[in-house]
């Protein structure tokens, strides 16, 4: 979560030869998960590759479940392939926190506040998110090294087209095109992203919209209005304070070492110092 995975999403969608559902759709942790992909990849083309883009599969609370589904689900296939994308997570925390803390209604469920401080206390999810050797670990348990790749958010957010070049020949994509992907475009950034209003949520939510309308718009379009309707979030709250940013880089230090190794990578994949002065 807030590492880039929404514009990923958008840039693979842009590929001719891949099919993606709606982002999130939740696949894996439905009660039948085969059935539930069965009915997402029901209009994809034949010989489409076809996948998802879900930030719940490496949450905590959710995570696990997720992994154990896809075990299941594969047990007799071939291993999928896994793209997980990292961010510096001191800054991922931050999105994180503000994109939580700005929302209503059941998108903020336990009505997250605006003061980091206060969130750290009373919301774990946001440092555990944050803790990528904790969260890959088990995906690299069930499915192997080989069937994972580590992208780095500011690799991807520097060079879209050379990371979507990779993950295409990774993917077994034979046609890339790069020019399909719109590399000014930034996908679900805090600052610029809209907030739904409980009003707002009320329409989206309503089975009229969602059997009878949602279905004919396109998801371009859906962004399109949803970005001329709805209000934008507000600023980003205080940076933490300098006793918060100490506390939260010794609880992730060693979680950022673990990954170094869990990847093998030959050195950290963020500077720390220069992470905090940031």
């Amino acid at each position: 979560m807030k590492a880039g995975t929404t514009t990923l999403y958008h840039d693979l969608r842009s590929q001719r030869g891949i099919f993606l559902p709606d982002k999130e759709s939740n696949a894996l942790l439905a009660a039948d998960p085969e059935n539930a992909y069965s009915r997402l990849f029901e209009k994809s083309g034949a010989g489409a590759l076809k996948g998802e883009v879900c930030p719940d599969y490496t949450k905590p609370g959710s995570g696990d479940a997720a992994v154990e589904r896809a075990t299941k689900l594969y047990r007799d296939r071939p291993a999928p392939k896994l793209i997980y994308l990292v961010r510096e997570p001191i800054a991922r925390l931050r999105s994180h926190h503000h994109f939580i803390s700005t929302q209503h209604g059941a998108a903020n469920p336990g009505a997250m506040t605006p003061d980091l401080a206060a969130s750290l206390r009373d919301f774990p999810e946001l440092i555990e998110t944050s803790c990528y050797a904790s969260r890959l670990q088990p995906w690299l348990d069930a499915f192997g090294s080989e069937a994972v790749c580590v992208v780095r958010f500011e690799d991807y957010i520097a060079d879209r087209v050379g990371t979507l070049r990779a993950l295409a020949e990774l993917l077994g994509l034979p046609d890339f095109d790069p020019e399909a992907i719109q590399a000014e475009t930034i996908h679900n950034a805090g600052e610029s992203r809209p907030v739904a209003t409980p009003f707002w949520r009320k329409v989206m939510g309503n089975g009229i919209y969602r059997r009878f309308i949602r279905p004919w718009l396109s998801l371009e379009m859906r962004d399109r209005i949803r970005a001329r309707l709805l209000p934008k979030a507000p600023s980003k709250p205080e940076p933490p304070s300098a006793e918060t940013l100490r506390e939260l880089r010794e609880r992730l230090r060693p979680e950022m070492e673990s990954l170094v190794d869990l990847i093998g990578a030959e050195h950290p994949l963020w500077n720390e110092e220069k992470a905090s002065q940031k």
